[in-house]
């Protein structure tokens, strides 16, 4: 007892409190530096150790002579390389840093089709003289880690405990569409900038919010849903007339982007035109095949049940502008189809771009962390071996 007054004489509490806020950052930064680099190793060594060994001879011989994915070659056999990382979207991205944009009216598939924030990052990267594989690639990466960082941060400051926010953070990267968080996709720049113009918006930044919520309506066709979440927040809390600009100033990034696709096709909207050249799966078509047990239809509809059962169930846990952007992103995907360019067979991947959703689970698993633990390891098994067939050229939703 002694001793304890000795040492609150000697050193006030606000300096205790303040040393153990320390450690507090410290421990954080050190968990989420471990965890990212854990499911990071989890996708190379499937990618670049095992699949090399699993697939020793030519795979998707059908493509030779039917559709095939963009860039794809015959005769494919994976082997250890940078390559690996850019299938699917990735070549289109390779394609638009390169060559830049090209679109033509006429039904076919065309790279306008891709917002721009990604290539013009990725083709920043490069002037340092890095190949686009490399360069794409820590691009996705440093973004997803930037965006575990924010979220995990942002929970803390909305009152979270560092052990929920753990188990958010857990969730985004062992999350199996965390995948496209390394290979050459825009979900982790998305996730990053949305979850900062979020971040921005609930704590009355205002000009961050409207910075941050432009760069993801210039990332992917989501970032649009900022505008509504943001407009029902303001009303919803007497917000000043600047919380409505920044709402509507996150149209900037579309904008924009639907302005060069005006002055260099003739087309404002060329983005949506194209996606007539891509396979658009409706609602009825997924629910006609779940219901005939088919695996991917039966785990997008479990994924979207599961997804709307947090976002209730979690309501009351989560900052309210998150609760409003994961309710008007999920409406936008009840519209999917041809002309939204949002296709059903990529649910879960659409459904990891939009953070309420991990966050929600995250606090869910906080409750019950036996359970979390048996889901994080089964997220990390599939993790696995959907790296593996990303790399092989198969489809990933």
């Amino acid at each position: 007892m002694a001793i304890d007054v000795i040492l609150l004489l000697r050193f006030p509490a606000n300096s205790v409190i303040m040393k153990t806020q320390k450690a507090s950052k410290v421990d954080s930064i050190i968990f989420i530096l471990a965890i990212w680099l854990l499911s990071r190793l989890i996708i190379v060594v499937a990618m670049q150790i095992i699949t090399p060994l699993v697939f020793t001879t030519p795979v998707h011989t059908e493509w030779v002579v039917g559709n095939r994915p963009h860039d794809f070659m015959p005769g494919y056999i994976p082997r250890s390389s940078w390559e690996l990382l850019s299938h699917w979207d990735g070549k289109w991205y390779r394609s638009i840093v390169t060559e830049g944009y090209e679109y033509l009216k006429d039904g076919q598939q065309h790279s306008i089709a891709f917002f721009p924030l990604f290539p013009l990052m990725v083709r920043a990267v490069m002037v340092s003289g890095l190949p686009f594989e490399i360069a794409g690639t820590l691009v996705s990466n440093l973004a997803l880690l930037g965006a575990v960082s924010v979220l995990y941060v942002w929970m803390v400051e909305s009152d979270r405990t560092y052990t929920q926010a753990r188990w958010v953070a857990a969730v985004l990267v062992f999350c199996p569409s965390s995948l496209f968080g390394t290979v050459i996709y825009t979900e982790s720049l998305f996730l990053l900038v949305t979850i900062a113009a979020l971040r921005a918006f609930d704590r009355h930044q205002y000009g961050w919010a409207a910075f941050w919520g432009a760069l993801a309506s210039a990332t992917r066709v989501f970032g649009i849903c900022l505008i509504p979440a943001f407009l029902f927040l303001a009303w919803k809390e007497r917000r000043p007339t600047i919380a409505y600009v920044a709402a509507l100033a996150v149209s900037s990034g579309l904008l924009l982007f639907c302005f060069y696709s005006a002055v260099s096709f003739g087309d404002a909207l060329a983005f949506m035109h194209t996606q007539q050249g891509w396979e658009h799966e409706s609602w009825l078509e997924l629910v006609k095949k779940a219901l005939t047990l088919d695996q991917p239809s039966l785990i997008a509809g479990f994924t979207v049940l599961g997804c709307i059962y947090v976002l209730w169930h979690r309501r009351t846990q989560m900052p309210t502008v998150a609760i409003a952007y994961g309710v008007c992103s999920l409406a936008l995907l009840l519209v999917a189809g041809r002309t939204s360019g949002i296709s059903t067979s990529s649910l879960p991947r659409y459904l990891y771009g939009i953070v309420p959703f991990s966050v929600g689970l995250g606090l869910w698993l906080a409750r019950f962390p036996r359970v979390g633990y048996l889901v994080m390891a089964l997220f990390a098994v599939r993790l696995f071996l959907d790296a593996m067939h990303f790399a092989a050229w198969d489809f990933v939703g």
